[in-house]
């Protein structure tokens, strides 16, 4: 999907790589279509395999490139694996851009459409550079979350095995499931906390895979109390004793002494830190924010509106132009 005519598109703002000096130089020489770091930096994680720290990067940087330049580095080394990941991140990352907030049935069609087209680009770009490169579970775990907003369950599920086969116990794929096995999508409470405590014996040492219980769980309540409208029940979801014992152990398994935060670790941990928010537990939410910096600031008693609902008859109707029926 060329996109010459396209301005430069800036995608995230205080985002968790905001901060970090090597993502900041990354940002500024992307920005000046330059991607001589960019690529030395993927060179040295693709050779130690540093998948979770990879995709992080690339979430935090493509979107920030000049498209342009990129189209162009891309036509002039067409087997660069590299370079394709990255256009895949830009065009996974551009597609939740250009379907935007709200719930499904707020979202235009033309959002859709535009949303569409960013999929499918990635999708033509990760097909490209895992042809290339076999043994890179990156471009298939990128196009893991915008494949939710058209609920493409069979081509999630493909990636997401092709992903584990070569990393098994990669954090970001198997978060990336969480949303779409979730009721709030379509799927059921039960599924998305099935998966997400099945993907917790696949946590290597030092692992995140906590992230995805904390975040099952955080569906189930935040849909009772938005979505079934019952804030009460919602309220004593999050203070059932097994919800509870479940999730502090998993906290304490999660940063026990020898754990060591990485940059690509504090997304996840704020979804430990929103949990404690909502419940109000003081001292385990200060035990996590120890480690990602935010401030120990709690919710407001009432609830906000939700952004997203699981289906649209418009979101649907785009389906088969993503897989290249029309």
């Amino acid at each position: 999907m060329s996109s010459s005519s396209q301005p430069p598109i800036s995608l995230r703002t205080g985002d968790s790589g905001s901060l970090n000096p090597q993502i900041v130089q990354l940002v500024q020489q992307v920005q000046e279509g330059r991607f001589e770091g960019l690529r030395e930096y993927l060179s040295v994680s693709r050779a130690s395999c540093n998948w979770q720290d990879r995709i992080h990067v690339l979430q935090c940087v493509a979107p920030k490139i000049l498209i342009d330049a990129l189209d162009s580095a891309c036509d002039a080394e067409p087997e660069a694996a590299d370079l394709f990941v990255t256009r895949c991140a830009y065009f996974c990352e551009l597609a939740t851009k250009m379907r935007g907030t709200g719930t499904a049935d707020q979202v235009s069609a033309a959002r859709f459409q535009n949303a569409a087209a960013c999929v499918k680009a990635a999708l033509a770009d990760m097909a490209m550079c895992t042809h290339l490169d076999g043994q890179d579970p990156t471009a298939y775990t990128l196009v893991l979350r915008p494949l939710t907003i058209f609920s493409q369950t069979n081509l999630q599920q493909q990636a997401f095995a092709k992903a584990t086969a070569i990393a098994p116990g990669l954090v970001p794929a198997h978060f990336a499931l969480i949303s779409p096995l979730s009721k709030r999508w379509g799927g059921s409470h039960e599924a998305s906390l099935a998966f997400a405590r099945q993907a917790m014996t696949k946590a290597a040492p030092g692992s995140d895979m906590a992230a995805c219980l904390f975040w099952a769980h955080t569906l189930v309540r935040t849909h009772i109390e938005y979505f079934d409208k019952a804030p009460e029940s919602a309220r004593q979801y999050g203070l059932k004793p097994e919800v509870t014992s479940e999730l502090n152990s998993a906290l304490d398994n999660w940063v026990a002494p020898a754990y060591a935060a990485s940059r690509s670790s504090i997304s996840f941990l704020r979804r430990a830190s929103e949990w404690y928010r909502a419940v109000r537990d003081i001292d385990r939410l200060s035990k996590v924010i120890a480690l990602t910096g935010e401030e120990a600031k709690l919710p407001p008693a009432a609830g906000t509106v939700p952004q997203r609902i699981h289906r649209s008859s418009k979101s649907n109707g785009v389906l088969s132009w993503i897989l290249g029926k029309r």
